[in-house]
């Protein structure tokens, strides 16, 4: 992660007076963010030349990248250096240069510090060396670097440590943090602890309009300015999540493909791109595995406060995302997503929110109504996440939300999903019911032919057997038009005399089924059903009977 202090302790290596009479020669190269090539080796050989004290040959300037490796080699090829590449982005960066660097048996050396851990982990197998992953400060280090920043090496007086406890944690352990903090602590007057809280509660406002925070801003530009256009959107979104929330893995991905940051390319689902997405970023230090699973597959995610109060600062500069923390907060003009955090509005702060398109409530505990919060309405709706709202009822307001996609009522009272809301839909790719209420699914559920994540806990869809009975199908068939299904979660396969099972074949895009109440009588058909399912990864199935289980 940028500001962690690698280059500071590669540069109290380097400058060691042991270490500088080792090498022959000693080269500091800084790789600029957007460096050419050419100009990466030019500045490589003046430094080597100057170093051993030797004339720069002419035309050194102009010459090709071939020529300039041929003439660093040679320069090199006799003496014991120690070259350190800092601040290196790109894999390209070292594959231009590492060949002009000749391995002389002399006992040279080469440090690179990077923020990308592939190029870190590409460079030491390619020269058999070593990767130092630097970690944050220990909760004593981090005291006793904030305390010589901010007490000039007096000790903290009693009245202040809470705060400045509370204030450590935020940093995290980040070096650059701890030291940029420290800076305006030091210059508050240590008898008003008021002016201390202002500071622990106002630390996006600091960082944006004080000055002695501009470095810490440069180290978080420089890493969001070198992102592609298409992981800016996806970074810029977690300004949605609240402080120290952890943020599920799946939630994330289907939330970015409800939002269209993600499209699905030649042999990989949205899916499978937004996973290479959530990689990247974190290859990139950007954001930080908080939990695994029991088979090592990352499950939760969280963002280190700071650069959690950057990327909100970014996104409001964008306009990107509203964050509303409190009742009295002025709204922007023009709002696409909203994330209320604890609280909702007071009624005459409401504004027209026409353009919004995502709605995300994180922690409010008062009584939902979207017609009473947003009278208006907001038709262009594409993400609606009510998880963990006090809800009791399906929400009415959806009906009119034709461009839905993503619905989240995960940890609601809501016991019944009515059907002539939920079949006008037409759009809804995810539908989060777990650790509700709901049992059982409306038949017109089977209309939303775009759905591709059902989430519910043991249900089975109602009105099931008289529509086979209607209409004389010995099987239900209509299953099988949800054909861009990727997640089926626990569905009941023995449903009032029918069973679903002979359909599951026709959802080829399903990577996650969950069966119960499998009969005996259905298990080769079951298994002849799943056979045809080659995108499967995960599956779940349990059993009705004491008998012996089928073997096909």
């Amino acid at each position: 992660m940028g500001g962690m202090g690698k280059t500071t302790l590669v540069k109290k290596v380097y400058d060691d007076p042991e270490v500088i009479k080792h090498f022959k020669a000693c080269v500091w190269v800084t790789v600029s963010q957007f460096c050419k090539i050419e100009e990466l080796l030019i500045d490589l050989a003046q430094k080597l030349f100057s170093e051993i004290r030797r004339p720069v040959p002419e035309g050194l300037e102009i010459m090709c990248s071939d020529k300039l490796k041929m003439i660093i080699k040679d320069l090199l090829q006799r003496n014991r250096y120690l070259v350190v590449f800092d601040d290196v982005w790109h894999v390209c960066e070292w594959q231009a240069v590492k060949y002009a660097l000749p391995d002389n048996n002399c006992g040279s050396r080469i440090m690179i510090t990077t923020r990308k851990s592939d190029l870190a982990f590409t460079s030491s197998i390619e020269s058999n060396g070593e990767v130092y992953n630097l970690q944050p400060l220990k909760e004593d280090e981090a005291w006793d670097l904030f305390s010589r920043k901010t007490f000039h090496g007096h000790s903290c007086p009693s009245h202040l440590i809470d705060i400045c406890k509370y204030i450590l944690r935020k940093c995290e352990g980040l070096p650059i943090a701890i030291v940029a903090i420290s800076g305006i602590l030091a210059t508050q007057d240590k008898r008003r602890i008021d002016e201390w809280d202002m500071v622990c509660r106002s630390l996006g406002a600091e960082i944006q309009g004080n000055s002695k925070l501009d470095n810490f801003k440069t180290v978080f530009n420089l890493s969001f300015n070198e992102l592609p256009y298409y992981l800016k959107y996806c970074f810029l979104y977690l300004s949605i999540f609240p402080e120290d929330h952890l943020i599920q893995r799946m939630r994330l991905i289907r939330l970015w493909i409800a939002e269209g940051f993600i499209e699905a390319k030649e042999g990989k689902t949205k899916e499978d791109v937004a996973e290479d997405y959530l990689k990247e970023l974190l290859n990139r230090n950007l954001i930080q595995v908080a939990g695994t699973t029991s088979d090592g597959r990352v499950k939760t995610l969280r963002i280190h406060n700071l650069l959690r109060e950057m990327i909100i600062l970014k996104s409001k500069d964008q306009n990107f995302t509203a964050i509303i923390k409190e009742q009295n907060v002025a709204w922007p003009e023009k709002i696409r997503r909203l994330s209320m955090h604890s609280t909702l509005p007071h009624r005459q702060q409401q504004r027209s929110v026409s353009q919004l398109r995502s709605l995300l409530l994180f922690g409010v505990v008062e009584n939902l109504s979207l017609g009473k919060l947003f009278p208006g309405g907001f038709k262009l709706l594409s993400v609606l996440d009510f998880q963990d709202a006090p809800l009791k009822k399906f929400p009415i307001a959806v009906i009119d939300l034709y461009h839905l996609r993503y619905l989240s009522l995960r940890n609601t009272k809501v016991k019944m999903v009515p059907s002539h809301i939920i079949g006008k839909l037409h759009n809804l790719e995810t539908l989060d019911l777990k650790k509700t209420s709901v049992r059982e699914l409306p038949v017109d559920m089977l209309k939303l032919q775009k759905l591709r994540h059902l989430l519910v806990y043991q249900f089975k869809v109602k009105g099931y057997a008289q529509f086979c009975s209607k209409y004389g199908f010995k099987a239900p068939l209509e299953i099988g038009n949800l054909q861009s299904l990727q997640k089926l979660s626990f569905v009941e396969a023995n449903q009032g005399g029918g069973t679903i099972i002979l359909q599951l074949g026709k959802l080829s895009q399903l990577r996650r089924l969950g069966i119960i109440k499998l009969r005996e009588e259905d298990g080769k058909a079951f298994c002849s059903s799943i056979e045809r399912l080659t995108n499967l990864r995960t599956l779940s199935v349990t059993s009705e009977g004491s008998s012996k289980p089928c073997t096909t």
